[in-house]
C-alpha cells in the first residue's frame, strides 16, 4: 500500500560532509541528470573507514547528482562532498530516533527527536544529521511549532530529499589523507 503524502509548514535543509566509496554512479533516463551511491563510515568522528563486513559501520547514501559528477566517478575510488537532505516535518508518535531501511535516499522516512535551541531556533535530530530551523522572530517561530504541534522533545518524521555535492574524488589515500590532485601535472606555482 503507497503511503499518502502529506504537507506540513515546517521545512528543512541540512547538509554534512562525508568521505567514502562510490558503489555506483548511474544516468538517469532522461540521459541529464544522474544518481551516486556512496559508503561512508556511520560515525565520522571515529575516522572515515568502515569495515565492509560489519553492517552496523557503515551507512549507504543513494544521492541525486545535479552537477554531472556521475560521469565522472567509477565505483571503487573514493569522494570527498556533502550530502543535502531536505524535506518536510511533522508531529508523529514514537519514542525513539529512526531511519526506514539500510540507504539513505530520496523517499527515506526519517524519525528524529525535535529540541529547542533558543527564541528564534530549534533543532532535530535524526541520528545520521541534525537540520536546524531558524525563525525571524520568537513570535513566529512559536505560532509554527503550535500549528504543528511541536514542541521540545517531540518526535518528527520526514520523508526525506538527498543530494550530493561532490568536491572531488580519486583513489583512497587521495581523498582520506587529504592530498589535491593539480592538473596538469608539474611544479606549482612560485
Amino acid at each position: 500500500m503507497a503511503q499518502k503524502p502529506w504537507v506540513s509548514s515546517l521545512s528543512f535543509e541540512a547538509s554534512f560532509p562525508v568521505r567514502g566509496k562510490v558503489l555506483q554512479a548511474s544516468m538517469c533516463e532522461c540521459e541529464e541528470e544522474g544518481d551516486i551511491r556512496v559508503r561512508v563510515a556511520r560515525d565520522p568522528e571515529d575516522g572515515w573507514e568502515y569495515n565492509a563486513k560489519e553492517a552496523d559501520s557503515y551507512l549507504d547514501i543513494h544521492a541525486f547528482d545535479p552537477k554531472g559528477f556521475y560521469l565522472k566517478v567509477r565505483p571503487g575510488e573514493w569522494l570527498e562532498g556533502d550530502i543535502v537532505c531536505f524535506g518536510y516535518l511533522r508531529k508523529v508518535w514514537a519514542n525513539r530516533t529512526e531511519m526506514q531501511g539500510n540507504v539513505l535516499m530520496d523517499g527515506t522516512r526519517l524519525i528524529g527527536r525535535a529540541k529547542e535551541v533558543d527564541d528564534t531556533h530549534a533543532a532535530v535530530d535524526f541520528g545520521v544529521f541534525t537540520a536546524n530551523l531558524a525563525f525571524e522572530n520568537p513570535d513566529q517561530m512559536r505560532k509554527v511549532l503550535k500549528g504543528e504541534r511541536v514542541h521540545d522533545g517531540t518526535f518528527v518524521e520526514t520523508d526525506v530529499d538527498v543530494d550530493i555535492e561532490v568536491r572531488r574524488h580519486g583513489s583512497k589515500e587521495e581523498v582520506l589523507q587529504g592530498m589535491r590532485r593539480r592538473f596538469p601535472a608539474g611544479k606549482g606555482r612560485r
